[in-house]
């Protein structure tokens, strides 16, 4: 008998070469995926990045290059015009776009054409990204800020600071800010390479307490999720991480504080492997979570995918879902998989067959306690029978 394969379909959505983007600008800079709902690409040639700083007029759009906003799902697009920006964030879920230039943040609304608010920063930004609906994460060499561009104070709403980066962090590059619904519990990661491998710190903050604790990963994300034998829902902290040689450990942290009705706060981990070749050192870019599912996907540099299960953090399977570096990526809210953008410039939708999974997992993997709490989790479409 063949040895099944793990129960994962991986599709091509659209190729963004196709929509006039070109090869060498599909970069994380470029394009931007906040939420499975768009994709923003600012592309264009080096002349056109050499125009004014400033953001231009009322609108955004006088000048500069083209920018575009489309639907990661079937390329359509929902926006075109032109900006000076040289960064663009798309709103995760309103059509509401977000130009950085130099110092200066303007937030537009898109259909309308309208300004929404502006702010100007002290320091450079190393990173930015839209932390929810309501808020604007932005991050400097020194502290992390959070800016509500809806927030009307007689004019336009100033960003708050929200607390002064670790030491740990000085010489990283910023790569990811995360933050559970509440804005509670926020996260910064940064990567430093040494020597023959990449290092990953993250500096968690607590809201509430004002505490500050670094830990060693690479990747991170919170998430709302259910235990199956819990009440109600806790924010759950999930941690990916390359350690010693080629080993790495994946955590499921639930975090406090205790919710009665709940079993005592839990912190699982399990042990995963990663696959180097002579030329690329591999390790986790993403984390994920869908909380329907049970499930956590982690997702590295080179195209490697781990599934693991949200109650015990136990890794049912891994596979290889793209041969090109896979720089930015989010949950696809319809299937619950994962959508990614690729260097080679394809938008891939990678899912579980859910007809598969419980037996991959219960005959393959030989997880059965995993296999029963899917099987218990995941609804299964019954064929409909033909009566007469």
């Amino acid at each position: 008998m063949a040895v099944q394969g793990p129960p994962i379909t991986i599709n091509e959505l659209i190729q963004l070469t196709n929509v006039g983007v070109p090869l060498d600008q599909v970069t994380w800079s470029r394009v931007t995926l906040t939420s499975d709902k768009w994709i923003a690409v600012r592309h264009g040639n080096k002349e056109d990045n050499k125009r004014s700083m400033a953001l231009g007029t009322k609108d955004g759009t006088d000048a500069g290059i083209p920018v575009t906003v489309l639907s990661p799902k079937d390329g359509s697009i929902s926006y075109a015009g032109q900006t000076t920006a040289d960064f663009v964030l798309m709103n995760p879920s309103e059509p509401v776009i977000a130009l950085k230039a130099g110092l200066r943040l303007e937030v537009f609304n898109v259909e309308t054409k309208s300004m929404i608010a502006k702010t100007r920063m002290d320091d450079p930004l190393v990173y930015w990204t839209w932390v929810s609906s309501e808020y604007i994460a932005m991050v400097t060499d020194h502290a992390v800020y959070h800016w509500n561009p809806w927030l009307k104070t007689g004019h336009y709403s100033q960003p708050e600071k929200m607390f002064v980066r670790h030491p740990r962090l000085a010489f990283s590059e910023i790569v990811a800010y995360k933050a559970d619904p509440s804005l509670k519990w926020l996260a910064v990661t940064g990567l430093t390479p040494e020597d023959d491998k990449i290092s990953g710190v993250t500096q968690l903050y607590n809201t509430d307490e004002d505490v500050t604790q670094c830990i060693a990963s690479h990747a991170v994300c919170f998430a709302p999720y259910r235990f199956h034998d819990n009440a109600t829902k806790s924010t759950i902290l999930c941690v990916a991480t390359r350690d010693v040689q080629n080993h790495g450990k994946v955590h499921v942290i639930e975090l406090g504080p205790y919710i009665p009705g709940n079993f005592a706060p839990r912190n699982s981990y399990d042990h995963i492997q990663y696959l180097d070749d002579k030329d690329h050192y591999d390790f986790p870019m993403a984390v994920h979570v869908s909380a329907d599912l049970g499930l956590l996907f982690v997702l590295t540099k080179y195209g490697y995918l781990y599934l693991c299960d949200m109650e015990t953090a136990s890794c049912l399977c891994f596979t290889r879902v793209s041969v090109d570096v896979i720089f930015t990526s989010t949950i696809n809210s319809l299937t619950q998989g994962i959508l990614g953008v690729t260097r080679g410039g394809q938008v891939i939708t990678v899912d579980i067959k859910k007809e598969g999974l419980i037996d991959y997992v219960r005959d393959t993997a030989k997880k059965s306690n995993q296999a029963d709490r899917l099987e218990r989790t995941i609804a299964i479409p019954v064929p409909a029978s033909n009566t007469h």
